[in-house]
């Protein structure tokens, strides 16, 4: 995720799209949380943070989500006991913008493939990458939290995990 967020950069810088000092990254924990709509967080590092907001949800505060909420681990898994009455239309991955925009016009921010955070450290001292979101495969409450964070190892690779790009303005002068 972050070697194409340098190629694309590159890329950019090289047709003019974009100035020196901008470029492309991944968004940071902090800057996720705002993307959500969450309000701020207290807790120094990602696992300080994570569940800590209760009863918030990409859709809301109602449980269960509502209709086409976003694709969740739904009736189509057998073992999804939270949402089994949920169908999102999907089993799997779902195209993007397939379901409504946040109130920022953000579109799948939870839901589909947990994304990838620009944060080295899940916990302090750790090697651990913090991942925010949903995947297609999340089904439970906790889980499907704004403020649920997972965490891997860099080198992580599955079907569910993704990432959005943020495009940073104003780079320091080298």
């Amino acid at each position: 995720a972050q070697e194409f967020c340098r190629w694309l950069t590159q890329k950019e810088r090289a047709s003019g799209a974009i100035g020196p000092r901008q470029r492309y990254r991944l968004p940071t924990d902090r800057e996720w949380s705002i993307a959500a709509g969450l309000p701020d967080e207290s807790g120094a590092t990602p696992a300080e943070r994570d569940k800590k907001i209760k009863d918030v949800y990409p859709w809301g505060t109602q449980w269960p989500p509502p209709p086409r909420a976003g694709n969740y681990g739904d009736s189509h898994w057998k073992d999804a006991t939270e949402l089994k009455a949920y169908d999102d239309g999907y089993q799997f991955s779902a195209p993007v913008g397939s379901y409504r925009p946040n109130a920022h016009g953000l579109y799948d921010l939870s839901g589909n493939i947990y994304e990838w955070c620009e944060d080295t450290e899940y916990k302090a001292g750790d090697n651990q990458r913090v991942m925010r979101g949903a995947g297609f495969n999340s089904r439970t409450k906790a889980m499907l939290l704004s403020s649920n964070r997972i965490h891997f190892d860099a080198g992580d690779r599955s079907a569910n995990h993704g990432f959005r790009c943020v495009l940073e303005f104003d780079l320091p002068a080298k």
